[in-house]
């Protein structure tokens, strides 16, 4: 049965070759270029950045995500309103971020960690401790408020310092947005957190 259904579909085949045969020698068909064109500018605007619009991405999301940790926490355990509507912003904005610069990376086909520096380590310098989120979640009320004050100026002014870092070096133009969103919306916030804390 299958042989049979075979040896038709050959003569066809045969068939419509023949019948192309005259029309593709005297009008062939586009060249390829056009693809190959297509992939070549897909390949450039998806490389069109450099190491340190990476390690911006890598050290920025778990950055990120501690902001938004750190917010929940003042939104389940400050008493100030102030401190609470802030923590909202706060989450309300990085929690998309973080989101767009986990985007990129898969963009660029790149690890949300870090590897590839010098060292193949991860700055933390600018992350909060383990033990500054103990000790926020051991804090009684009226201690809470001006140690996740005290944390989050620092922590943002860590955010302020990548952004700024990936201005100067930094070769893409959506890591350059997404740079100057933070320093535009985290200075701002630091002021802010300031004058809560002066009090």
């Amino acid at each position: 049965m299958r042989s049979n259904l075979v040896v038709p579909s050959l003569a066809l085949i045969a068939g419509l070759a023949a019948a192309c045969g005259p029309s593709a020698e005297s009008d062939p068909p586009a060249p390829a270029p056009s693809s190959t064109a297509a992939t070549s500018s897909t390949a450039t605007a998806e490389s069109n950045h450099n190491r340190s619009d990476v390690e911006f991405a890598q050290q920025m999301v778990p950055h990120h995500e501690q902001a938004v940790v750190a917010a929940d926490l003042a939104l389940e355990r400050s008493p100030s309103p102030e401190i609470q509507a802030l923590a909202q912003r706060i989450k309300g904005a990085q929690q998309p971020e973080l989101d767009q610069l986990l985007a990129l990376l898969r963009l660029w086909g790149e690890s949300v960690t870090p590897g590839g520096g010098a060292s193949g380590d991860h700055d933390h310098s600018r992350l909060m401790s383990e033990e500054t989120f103990q000790q926020l979640q051991e804090a009684t009320a009226a201690e809470f408020d001006e140690l996740w004050l005290r944390s989050m100026i620092e922590h943002h002014q860590g955010a302020v310092e990548l952004a700024e870092t990936q201005l100067r070096a930094g070769a893409d133009s959506l890591a350059s947005l997404y740079a100057r969103t933070i320093v535009d919306r985290q200075r701002p916030e630091v002021q802010e957190m300031t004058a809560l804390l002066e009090r």
